[in-house]
């Protein structure tokens, strides 16, 4: 694994730089990443470029023996642009156009933008490609970020019909597939499809999930020009870097473009070591087979942005470290590395605080890279895959049944119960090859299309054991619900169908277990199938199947995340470990997280290694 630090040159005295990295270099880092906000200091104006700084920055860093990552800046346009083209500004549902003074406020649709960020990127790479300090190239930043894919300016709605257009061809195949009869809203051309600002109560769910699909396009098309240019003067490799908190974007799309997948982990985003854990296999996933997967900002202390933004107690950052390493990822840099002065994330750690001074990063990150060169841990191979696919969670998220509730919840209930029986987990697309996996978990696989229903039938024809869970196989491409009975396309091979979907109170049990369902739960009856599991408590579901399986594909009903972890643990005849142990089996060794403890282990010499 290779290790790095985001550093940002041009907010920094000169005088400071050749220390600064000669004190990375000591630490071990081998990657510095500089760059994606520095428009400003790259163009101050039109048609002035200021590159020495860059030049002597680079100059530094390869003096030094480290290698650089640089990024374009198209998250951050300088407010001359702004000013000059103020079509480029992002406008919000509410019809306001986005004003600078934050970031990510452009559209990713304006022609004029697309322009000026083929300039900066075709100005920069032609500058600096063909020098040996460059190790590889950031693509933006966090796209995706604040909701920034979707905008309702004039260009976006011109290119929304053009996007419905060449996807439906005539307004009767659209009108078709989305039911528009319903509340009378047939549409007399594609012209007449608005974008879907605010009205009197909820827009049609197939409007919003097409909008939400050509969003994610629309920002994959803008970050694709980029990966061209510099596909096409530089080998190295080439990312975009995702916060993984954010679905607005499909990843797994972005990550095709340049064979690398990076995210940014902060831990204290979600607050909870399987949530990351979830997060890391996602990007590791997306990444593909062969495919490289990054952390391009890890987390090394206090953050500033969350709700509650809590310490980062001794030993913690080392294990956030190991838990990146074992979950498969080849680099990792740490964000920041001296704290801000200036601007909004001055409560930001860094590894230097604003005065210069080390903080207790800079020591803990130095052992743990060395304990890491020393173990030398294998990626993961995962016997476990589980079906991810963005569409989705977008079209879970616009019909939620309840408010709150996400894809992402019904997910974790699986995933989570895997890590806690020991599993390595592949998070793939639903229409991947599942051929060499044992187990494939399905919840909230929510669309049910010809080519998944055709990949989960070579599963089972092949013997795999498939596990749905709730709110699978429900509508199609389009948002409209399945004709055939649910799971749409699977019942008569399951030998059951669920009948009812239902928000539930947490007094509803699950047997023989007495496990909670959890909220969202699906009614089943049952033909042929066994009954694996039935619901209990104060609840007239009491009695009806909860879980049902046939052959080797298996429907629960539930929820909750301890009947996951019951169910996985009878079929896979395997016991749990405790809620705040991850561990990982490899060839070598067997390696045991402790996130309440905040230590790391090896077996089977038991060395403990934090």
């Amino acid at each position: 694994m290779r290790f790095g630090v985001c550093w940002y040159p041009e907010q920094w005295p000169r005088s400071t730089w050749v220390d600064d990295v000669a004190l990375m270099a000591d630490i071990g880092f081998e990657l510095v990443r500089i760059g994606e906000f520095a428009w400003s200091s790259y163009q101050p104006s039109r048609n002035r470029f200021e590159w020495d700084w860059l030049d002597e920055a680079i100059d530094t860093i390869d003096n030094a023996g480290l290698s650089v990552v640089l990024c374009t800046p198209t998250a951050t346009p300088p407010v001359w642009l702004t000013n000059e083209r103020p079509d480029i500004l992002s406008v919000g549902s509410d019809g306001r156009r986005r004003p600078y003074g934050s970031r990510r406020h452009t559209c990713p649709t304006s022609s004029s933008y697309r322009d000026e960020a083929a300039r900066i990127t075709t100005t920069l790479v032609d500058r600096y490609s063909d020098r040996e300090a460059i190790a590889g190239w950031q693509v933006d930043n966090e796209i995706g970020n604040h909701d920034s894919a979707r905008c309702w300016c004039d260009q976006c709605q011109t290119a929304f019909s053009d996007w419905l257009s060449n996807r439906y061809e005539s307004i009767g195949a659209l009108n078709a597939a989305w039911g528009t009869a319903f509340w009378s809203q047939t549409y007399p051309d594609f012209d007449s499809v608005l974008l879907p600002a605010p009205t009197m109560t909820s827009h049609n769910p197939s409007l919003e999930l097409a909008h939400r699909q050509f969003a994610s396009d629309q920002m994959i098309g803008f970050v694709a020009e980029q990966f061209e240019i510099i596909k096409g003067r530089s080998d190295e490799p080439t990312t975009t870097n995702f916060y993984n908190e954010d679905t607005t974007v499909d990843q797994r799309a972005a990550a095709q473009l340049g064979g690398v997948a990076s995210m940014d982990n902060y831990p204290h985003g979600p607050s909870d070591p399987m949530v990351t854990a979830y997060l890391l296999d996602l990007t590791r996933g997306a990444a593909g087979p062969g495919g490289q997967a990054w952390v391009m900002e890890q987390q090394p202390g206090p953050i500033n942005w969350t709700d509650t933004n809590p310490p980062v107690p001794p030993g913690q950052l080392s294990v956030w470290m190991w838990q990146v390493a074992l979950h498969g990822y080849d680099a990792q840099l740490f964000f920041r590395w001296r704290a801000a002065r200036h601007g909004q994330e001055m409560y930001h750690s860094g590894l230097l605080r604003q005065d210069r001074s080390q903080t207790t990063a800079v020591v803990e990150i130095r052992d743990t890279m060395r304990q890491l060169a020393v173990a030398d841990p294998e990626k993961p191979n995962p016997r476990v895959a589980l079906l991810h696919a963005y569409v989705d969670s977008w079209a879970i998220d616009i019909n939620p049944h309840l408010a709150g509730l996400t894809h992402r919840s019904l997910q974790l209930g699986p995933y989570t119960a895997a890590r806690h029986l020991g599993l390595d987990v592949s998070i793939v697309d639903p229409t991947s090859d599942l051929a060499g996996f044992e187990v494939v978990l399905a919840p909230a696989l929510h669309l049910t299309t010809p080519e998944r229903l055709a990949s989960i039938a070579r599963a089972l024809d092949a013997g795999t054991l498939v596990i749905m869970g709730p709110r699978s196989l429900v509508i199609n491409e389009h948002h409209a619900w399945s004709e055939s009975p649910l799971p749409g396309g699977l019942s008569t091979r399951l030998g059951a169908r669920v009948v009812e979907h239902l928000s539930q109170p947490s007094s509803v049990l699950v047997d023989p277990w007495g496990s909670d369902a959890g909220i969202w739960t699906d009614v089943l009856d049952t033909d042929d199938a066994d009954v694996l599991a039935r619901y209990s408590g104060n609840s007239y579901l009491a009695g009806s199947p909860a879980a049902v399986q046939r052959e080797s594909l298996v429907y629960a009903g539930f929820s909750g995340g301890g009947s996951w972890l019951a169910l996985l643990s009878d079929l896979l005849d395997l016991s749990p470990h405790p809620p705040d142990i991850e561990t990982f089996d490899r060839v070598d060794a067997t390696y045991t997280i402790d996130h309440r403890k905040l230590t790391v282990e090896s077996t089977p010499t038991s060395q403990q290694l934090t």
